[in-house]
């Protein structure tokens, strides 16, 4: 698994002048039995070798044949692959990823982690707690994995069914050691928030203890929890995480859909919105952008100066800001995504009717801005 911290450490990498090669590659089960990712690898690295000067290929070659060396030598695990290299600034980092993750290679002067911005966007993390009246387990899952973090068990004496008032009192007592242990269920939550902070919080289990536990939230976990379902407190790990799944993603596409709705509707009145490439990359220029959206799969080709940061769609000789001569930048969106990161931005990428709403509202690429 990749975390955030080392998605960092790769943004801040500096190859002073050399290149880094970038590789995604979305190992399926299909074609890890006839190991064809390896002709995926090729093609891209045809792509690749086509789109680069002469002076450069030597360069390519060489990361090249380090990542294939390495493919060639290890047996996949999960369901992608991230690897980054630059030989000559030790770079060599390979990542194995629990969840899919699109075919893709970049050969640029800057590791390409827009992918990997991608990922962290659509797989929050997420903290379940599976619970009936007197045990639960409580989960961590997070792109893709899940970790059980710790199972309780508390006393709950039965309910007593021989009537009178020997019945309201067994009634009430077992009622009382529910509320305690569902209490300290909470108590555990909090701890786990502080611990291991986390984005969203699922509760799973029977309607009258979900019920209860959801009462007893605190507003820190109250404020998180996203969806009560019916489980079984003997459910398998692959069962919470295939459930967990499912809210995620019906919640992702939620919430992505009332950001383009309302970055749609902000720019179309004059406010502090902007949709379309070039107004976007034009907000980024001036340092304007808050949160950068971008339509799933959205490819545009462009320029970047390396004198000042303009980044333009198309390829362009001269920087129209500061008259530099540009470079190629073979995922401009991808550029895109890095600098608003850079800037202290969030980047979205939406996916779906959301995504399709952006590109024929903007071509796929909008932002909300810290000003206007």
């Amino acid at each position: 698994m990749v975390t955030p911290e080392q998605i960092d450490q790769l943004e801040a990498f500096d190859g002073e002048g050399a290149r880094v090669l970038s590789v995604y590659l979305n190992l399926d089960p299909a074609r890890q039995v006839r190991r064809s990712y390896r002709i995926v690898f090729e093609d891209l690295v045809k792509e690749a070798r086509a789109g680069e000067e002469a002076s450069a290929r030597r360069e390519l070659e060489r990361e090249v044949a380090r990542v294939q060396a390495w493919i060639e030598s290890h047996e996949p695990t999960g369901k992608g692959l991230a690897v980054f290299s630059c030989e000559p600034r030790g770079l060599w980092q390979a990542y194995s990823l629990a969840v899919r993750i699109p075919d893709h290679l970049a050969f640029d002067d800057k590791p390409d982690v827009a992918p990997l911005l991608e990922l962290l966007d659509e797989h929050e993390r997420y903290a379940v707690a599976l619970v009936d009246k007197e045990k639960a387990r409580l989960f961590s899952v997070f792109l893709g994995e899940i970790e059980e973090s710790e199972s309780l068990k508390d006393f709950v004496p039965g309910k007593h069914d021989q009537g009178g008032v020997s019945q309201a009192h067994y009634q009430g007592h077992h009622e009382v050691h529910v509320h305690w242990h569902l209490k300290r269920v909470a108590q555990h939550l909090a701890e786990l928030l502080r611990r291991r902070q986390f984005d969203r919080l699922i509760l799973a289990g029977p309607e009258e203890a979900t019920s209860e536990l959801r009462r007893l939230l605190p507003r820190a976990l109250a404020n998180r929890l996203v969806s009560v379902i019916p489980a079984e407190l003997f459910a398998s790990d692959a069962e919470v995480l295939e459930a967990t799944l499912e809210v995620e993603r019906l919640a992702e596409r939620e919430v992505e859909e009332r950001l383009v709705r309302e970055l749609v509707e902000t720019a179309g009145a004059g406010g502090r919105a902007t949709c379309g490439v070039e107004p976007t990359l034009d907000a980024l220029y001036m340092a304007a952008v808050q949160t950068l959206v971008v339509a799933d799969g959205v490819r545009v080709a462009g320029s970047e100066c390396p004198v000042c940061g303009r980044l333009v769609p198309g390829r362009v000789a001269t920087c129209p800001a500061c008259g530099a001569s540009m470079r190629a930048v073979h995922e401009l969106v991808h550029r895109a995504m890095e600098r608003a990161r850079e800037q202290a931005g969030r980047v979205e990428v939406v996916h779906g009717a959301a995504a399709r709403r952006l590109l024929e509202a903007g071509g796929g690429l909008g932002a909300l801005l810290r000003y206007r």
